[in-house]
């Protein structure tokens, strides 16, 4: 016999994001809560995707950069330093 007990989940996020979710969602007669419960059972009987963590084409593409311009011993556009970089994104 399957457990039937229940727990709850809190999540604060975006209000524009909340109603986007829920309008797509809604194209395929989903609400959030039943979104939530497919896509966290699959974790729990499933694990994560095997490229869950790995990084897409633009970090990646940053990556090389870096890599690359470190090996010529050149300074990257935004800077050196962490605060360089902060500076560089505001």
């Amino acid at each position: 016999m399957q457990d039937m007990r229940t727990d709850r989940i809190n999540s604060r996020i975006n209000a524009d994001v909340k109603a986007k979710a829920q309008k797509e969602l809604a194209k395929n007669g989903l609400t959030i809560s039943e979104y939530i419960r497919i896509i966290l059972t699959g974790v729990a009987e499933h694990g994560l995707p095997d490229n869950f963590a790995l990084p897409n084409e633009a970090v990646n593409a940053s990556i090389l950069e870096m890599v690359d311009a470190h090996s010529k011993h050149q300074s990257l556009p935004g800077g050196t330093t962490i605060e360089e970089l902060e500076r560089s994104l505001e």
